[in-house]
């Protein structure tokens, strides 16, 4: 494995002791992102590893930055989620800001890929194991897809994701 990804699931799993994904350690989500975003390339892994340093601890983009090169610190803030409590709210202010990026800028292109292995992640994880989370999943897959998906960026994703979140039905 490259040392800085190894550095990074180092940092990460430092930073996250003694944070839980259901009843697992944090960490087992952050291997189920990091290698659905294997095909991406390092850098992409090094994010699926860091992508929630700076939302769910006190690490900042400074110290990314630093360590990891601004590539893979843009990538990880433009990922972040702000700090509101109302779901709703944070959502939409995230999606505006991924809505907003261009793929053709290197630390957007693997923000995008990375927060799209994110939600698979996150879907497959709650398909099992939350009802209660996938439900929340499906009903945010419109917007969440408005803002993160781009035509030719990671398809493979997108076609599970959206076969795993099934349309919703009309009533």
């Amino acid at each position: 494995m490259n040392n800085r990804y190894l550095k990074a699931r180092t940092l990460a799993r430092s930073k996250h002791t003694g944070q839980f994904y259901g009843d697992l350690p944090y960490y087992v989500h952050l291997e189920a992102v990091s290698r659905l975003a294997t095909p991406f390339g390092t850098d992409a892994m090094i994010i699926a590893q860091l992508h929630d340093v700076i939302e769910d601890t006190e690490t900042t983009v400074d110290e990314l930055a630093a360590d990891f090169g601004f590539v893979v610190a843009d990538a990880v803030s433009y990922m972040s989620d702000g700090k509101l409590e109302d779901r709703v709210k944070r959502k939409a202010m995230i999606n505006q800001r991924l809505a907003s990026l261009e793929a053709d800028e290197e630390s957007a292109r693997l923000a995008l890929i990375v927060k799209a292995c994110d939600r698979l992640a996150n879907v497959r994880a709650s398909k099992h194991g939350s009802q209660r989370h996938y439900e929340m999943y499906k009903l945010e897959h419109e917007s969440f897809k408005a803002a993160v998906y781009r035509e030719g960026l990671c398809e493979a994703i997108w076609w599970e994701l959206d076969n795993l979140i099934e349309p919703l039905k009309e009533q």
